[in-house]
């Protein structure tokens, strides 16, 4: 395909299981909050009522691409982050029929393809009126780009093929990207079902019904990419599904850290997939719809290392206190990319299973964290054991890319050291959230015999504790044990601590997935499906001793 020249631009069933509690409400499914970029004067003003959600919508994506001008209009406003415009966009396209006269106008050119949008010197963002427009297509997916040297939203002209086709190198590395590397991946290898065709957003569809990608100078704003939507059907919340279309920088000069070509393969899968998770849910929660596609860089490109920078920022494996369906939070929800990774890497031994998910959490009335649980259902699987090794398999880093990459490991919540000077440690309480984990070390001290042992006892609250004890041997050997909790919470563990042993660790673990009503308590609006989760701050007990 890279040197065919210019193409022509030509289920699982559901698992049944009782609906979720906000469809027994029935209450229509309001969009999602919009995304909390920043505690910034734009916050402040939707908080006070000076700024409707549609309006604030509005207002953060004009700071996407025209920043300066919001900032004189409403203060000290941040810049958004590079990866935040797809659900910044969403939020916009959501909400678009709330607004009326120059807003509504404005909306419809953020929202317009570039070229249709206005130029940056004009409300709206978009490429220049006027300029000539390049379009190369593959079977699937057509690239458009600005074919006018010294354009700002053109990429490098240089062509390079002999004969001449007159596309770009950069262009043809683009379509190359989508069609061989990311649609195969996602759409033919997987299964994911392919972005919806975009006839119905005519007469500005691109040409076809193929999957648009438009290049375009993002990096002077800081951004990477997005995917979003000019489908008529966007702003109906009974539609679940609707179609999308994509833009990238042209020529990611503006990023440092790895290659522009690597920028482009990565920031292609991730959009990529949001464009088709726009054809099963696209206002599904935060953190699946997030951790998927940054989990996707991984699957297509796994010499390629970029998203492990969320994994040292904030994730489960950085701040695992921190319940892992929280978006829209320091991007929490791209580092919950790790969960993703366990059950593809660890549970199926296949990325199917979030394909399935995926399948599972389409209908409008099904959210994320109950699509989980029905497929590990499927497969036999309770949710809070499977959340259980997955804090266990992060303390021990047991994922097949983690040395080479640098994950970083989970911080411990506090050591302890036991010994024949102190050999009890008493009961002590420690609160953890719903989707949470705190990990704890016992450590040998002077004088512990080598037949010695050490006995760990726990008390579990009711919904989801799980505990874990590890024992790590001084040649770097590791073993597991689950322990069982009785009818009265509590659990007991014996285990070897004497020479050889270089600690035991306890890993507790809340996995409770009960969650209020979906869509009516705005109070916790990050959590999967927008509710209070019914089991946050539930209080662990532990106790250790030294025996014989």
């Amino acid at each position: 395909m890279k040197r065919s020249g210019v193409a022509a631009c030509a289920a699982l069933l559901l698992l049944a299981t009782a609906a979720p509690s906000w469809a027994q409400e029935e209450e229509e499914r309001p969009p999602p909050p919009p995304a909390p970029v920043a505690d910034d004067a734009l916050a402040d003003a939707l908080e006070t009522g000076e700024l409707t959600e549609a309006e604030y919508a509005l207002e953060r994506a004009r700071s996407l691409f025209q920043l300066r001008r919001v900032r004189r209009e409403f203060g000290d406003v941040a810049r958004p982050g590079p990866r935040d415009a797809t659900l910044i966009l969403r939020d916009l396209a959501a909400r678009v029929g709330e607004l009326e006269g120059a807003e509504r106008t404005q909306a419809k050119r953020l929202l317009a393809r570039p070229p249709q949008g206005a130029h940056r010197g004009l409300p709206g963002n978009g490429w220049s009126p006027g300029v000539p427009e390049g379009v190369a297509c593959g079977p699937h997916v057509c690239v458009h780009w600005v074919n006018q040297a010294g354009d700002d939203d053109a990429p490098d002209l240089t062509d390079s093929s002999v004969p001449a086709n007159f596309i770009p190198d950069w262009v043809e590395l683009t379509l190359e990207t989508w069609e061989e590397d990311v649609w195969a991946e996602q759409i033919d290898a997987i299964g994911y079902r392919a972005p919806l065709p975009d006839q119905t957003s005519s007469p500005n569809n691109g040409g076809g019904p193929h999957l648009d990608v438009y290049l375009e100078e993002l990096g002077e704003d800081l951004v990477f990419g997005y995917c979003t939507t000019d489908d008529p059907n966007a702003d109906d919340p009974s539609v679940a599904a609707v179609s999308a279309y994509c833009v990238l920088d042209d020529d990611y000069a503006e990023f440092g850290g790895q290659t522009p070509e690597d920028f482009l393969r990565v920031t292609s899968a991730h959009e990529f997939h949001h464009a088709s998770q726009f054809a099963y849910d696209w206002l599904e929660d935060y953190w699946l719809v997030e951790g998927t596609a940054a989990n996707m860089e991984e699957t297509v490109y796994p010499h390629i290392d970029d998203n492990v920078f969320f994994l040292r920022f904030w994730s489960p494996l950085s701040r695992p206190g921190s319940p892992l369906d929280r978006g829209g939070f320091s991007d929490s929800e791209y580092g919950s990319w790790i969960f993703w990774r366990f059950l593809q890497e660890k549970i199926a031994g296949s990325p199917i299973i979030l394909r399935k998910i995926w399948h599972r959490a389409a209908p409008v009335d099904v959210y994320s964290l109950l699509a989980v649980r029905r497929e590990l259902s499927w497969r036999h699987l309770d949710f809070p054991d499977v959340f259980a090794r997955f804090g266990t398999a992060n303390r021990l880093r047991a994922y097949a890319d983690a040395k080479k990459a640098g994950y970083p490991r989970p911080p411990l919540t506090k050591a302890y050291t036991v010994s024949p000077a102190r050999p009890l440690i008493r009961w002590t309480p420690w609160r953890i959230n719903h989707l949470a984990t705190r990990f704890f070390a016992f450590k040998p001290g002077k004088n512990v015999k080598r037949g010695a042992s050490l006995v760990v006892r726990v008390r579990l609250p009711r919904h989801g504790a799980r505990a874990t004890v590890i024992v790590l041997g001084d040649d770097g050997s590791r073993s597991t044990r689950r322990l069982r909790r009785n009818a009265e919470g509590y659990a007991r563990a014996r285990t070897r601590f004497g020479r050889g042993v270089k600690r035991v660790e306890l890993v507790l673990s809340n996995g409770s997935t009960r969650v209020g009503p979906c869509w009516v308590d705005g109070s916790a609006p990050f959590y999967s499906c927008l509710g209070r989760p019914r089991d946050d701050r539930r209080v662990f007990e532990l106790r250790a001793s030294l025996g014989r």
